[in-house]
């Protein structure tokens, strides 16, 4: 249960930053948000993440300043690389497993974009299946509005990165 919280308001609906009585940091988008015992152990960071997600999806922002959360070696690999894919543009879930060491794990990647805690600032929404959008927060239904957001979210990054909205894959 989450005993410090943040609304911030995006673009795309409002998230919430919360942390937990052992000071675990989580990031998820409102419509979505479910308890998860997971993130970053860091009281402190709170005012930080929230200045970051403030402006992410208005302005172009540097890196996050949050670190990657603990997990096993291949999941915290994959969070890490998501990372690294710059704003505005798409990796499907094999070249993430590559960026992350494990070229042949492709559904690995999946999962742990699935279990991502930290929804933007590891932007598990620029990861997508090579047939097209894939899913989000565990949604793969293309009617969804899971994957609507995905969809919102891609073309903010792709103007904000001077692209074009039109198409938010690659």
């Amino acid at each position: 249960m989450p005993s410090h919280w943040r609304t911030i308001t995006t673009p795309v609906g409002s998230i919430v930053l919360a942390i937990d009585e052992y000071d675990w940091i989580t990031v998820e988008f409102a419509l979505l948000h479910k308890e998860q015992p997971v993130g970053v152990k860091d009281r402190d960071l709170l005012p930080t993440a929230a200045a970051w997600l403030s402006g992410c999806l208005r302005e172009p922002v540097g890196p996050p300043p949050i670190p990657v959360p603990t997990a096993n070696p291949f999941r915290r690999n994959c969070w890490a690389a998501c990372r690294e894919i710059p704003i505005g543009q798409t990796r499907t879930y094999a070249e993430l497993a590559a960026m992350a060491g494990n070229p042949k794990a492709a559904r690995a990647a999946g999962s742990a974009m699935r279990n991502n805690p930290m929804s933007l600032i590891t932007p598990c929404h620029r990861v997508v299946a090579a047939s097209g959008m894939g899913g989000y927060a565990g949604t793969a239904c293309d009617a969804s509005p899971n994957l609507r957001l995905k969809a919102d979210i891609l073309q903010i990054e792709r103007h904000i990165a001077g692209g074009t909205a039109a198409d938010p894959l690659r």
